[in-house]
């Protein structure tokens, strides 16, 4: 993820079953739905005590849409919609305006979305939707502003030239696919880009019926609407490409990527395809995620940790653990056997899954912000409005044989890919014993997606 701003949020806890906490209470608010002659979808979440806004743009779009050897790309393109608008020539002038009139701007570039969050008092409604007006539909893209901003990528990259763990696992996982590079791109892509990409993409895919807006907060639904067909209404709508990429290789057996990184304790990353986000079966993975990191968290010498990535082409599990050189492959291959242990449940670490999965939807749902950004997950991958007054009641009907019908599915470790860091002459010899070994170096090529065009 990269940000114009800093924007954390986090999940959080409440407790199974089905209660009804306050922040449940703040999330479930039932949403009015409009949409605006350009079919940009409005979803409206009235917080009449709040006493603030904040409107929340995705566009359902993100880095799985960089162009071949152009990893980078969408993450400049949301960039550059600051730094020169009809109204606001630079980026400094367009800051000044969101100083004087009190509000603040957020960026961030996904996998699967660009989100455009502007927060600020309800007083300023029509300025901030000014504001989306001209980033949305006015940016200019001045070449010198694009070459000043690939200049400071260039910079980044220099000053943090270190490849971690993860970009490497998932560019061996994934490949030539899209997935296989990473959001800011290589010194070599971001030099590729040119100020005719960044406009080609923006007018691809910054279209209004590729979006939608949500908005929380003290507003009346009249003024909203009407500020929004004044603002947004003219934001063109087109074709955007659907999400049709080559799926990524499949790989058999156990494969082994070992990469040098000397004088450090060894990493371990292992892990292989698993559910999307969209998937029926997501929630039933997320809960097995959740019963492995209960059985890893007993052992903390491990220190290991079981994660699921869903987007929106695939998903992938993982658990990444450190070691030292002496017991690597015997961590493998305890962390292989408690994936295998999945298929035997019992009720009461279930139970706790459960528990905690559900704290987690809801956690932290207390302000505008958290509760936008809540909904802008449901409306970039259409999970519906009933998912949130409804978890309670999904998660209590997973069954347990559903559960391992799922781990035999997409927990298998029948296929994986193992990637680890440290010195290759101590740990090679150990790891030829699980499989076949490959050395691999620092570099990762460019991401040479499969987007059919």
């Amino acid at each position: 993820m990269r940000k114009l701003f800093l924007f954390v949020y986090l999940l959080t806890i409440l407790l199974f079953p089905l209660s009804i906490s306050a922040q449940q209470s703040n999330i479930s608010i039932i949403p009015t739905r409009d949409k605006l002659l350009n079919d940009l979808p409005i979803v409206i979440l009235p917080r009449p005590s709040s006493g603030g806004v904040v409107l929340h743009v995705v566009i359902k779009s993100g880095a799985t849409f960089d162009l071949v050897n152009k990893a980078g790309l969408a993450d400049l393109t949301s960039q550059m919609i600051v730094r020169g608008t009809e109204d606001f020539k630079t980026l400094e002038q367009l800051q000044e305006e969101l100083e004087f009139i009190g509000v603040r701007l957020e960026i961030n570039t996904y996998w699967d979305s660009t989100e455009i969050r502007i927060l600020g008092s309800s007083s300023k409604l029509e300025s901030m939707i000014k504001l989306l007006n001209q980033i949305l539909t006015k940016p200019t893209f001045p070449k010198d502003e694009v070459e000043k901003l690939k200049a400071e990528r260039l910079k980044e990259l220099e000053n943090n030239p270190s490849i971690s763990l993860e970009e490497t696992f998932y560019h061996g996982l994934y490949g030539k696919h899209p997935y296989g590079h990473n959001i800011i791109g290589t010194k070599e892509s971001i030099n590729n880009i040119n100020r005719g990409d960044i406009l080609e993409f923006f007018n691809r895919f910054y279209l209004a019926n590729n979006s939608v807006l949500i908005v929380t907060g003290e507003v009346s639904l009249e003024r909203l609407l009407a500020e929004l067909r004044k603002g947004l209404g003219g934001w063109k709508k087109g074709n955007p490409p659907p999400y049709t990429f080559t799926p990524p290789t499949n790989q058999t057996g156990l494969n082994i990527h070992l990469k040098e990184k000397a004088n450090s304790t060894p990493e371990i990353i292992l892990g292989y395809f698993s559910t999307k986000r969209t998937d029926p079966d997501y929630l039933v993975t997320q809960l097995l995620i959740n019963i492995l990191n209960q059985r890893l968290a007993k052992n903390s010498s491990w220190k290991a940790t079981a994660n699921l990535v869903a987007r929106k082409l695939t998903g992938t599990f993982l658990v990444s653990a450190q070691a030292n050189s002496n017991n690597s492959t015997e961590i493998i291959s305890s962390l292989i056997e408690e994936i295998k242990k999945l298929n035997a449940l019992d009720t009461t670490e279930i139970q706790v899954a459960k528990e905690k999965l559900q704290a987690e939807f809801y956690a932290n749902t207390n302000t505008n912000t958290e509760i936008a950004a809540k909904w802008a997950e449901l409306e970039n991958y259409n999970i519906g409005s009933n998912y949130v007054k409804d978890l309670p009641l999904i998660l209590s009907r997973i069954s347990n044989e559903k559960l391992q019908q799922v781990a035999n599915q997409y927990l298998t470790t029948d296929n994986l890919l193992i990637t680890v860091t440290g010195k290759v002459s101590e740990l090679e010899p150990s790891l030829k014993k699980l499989g076949k070994v490959e050395i691999i170096g620092q570099a990762l090529s460019n991401n040479e997606t499969s987007e059919k065009k």
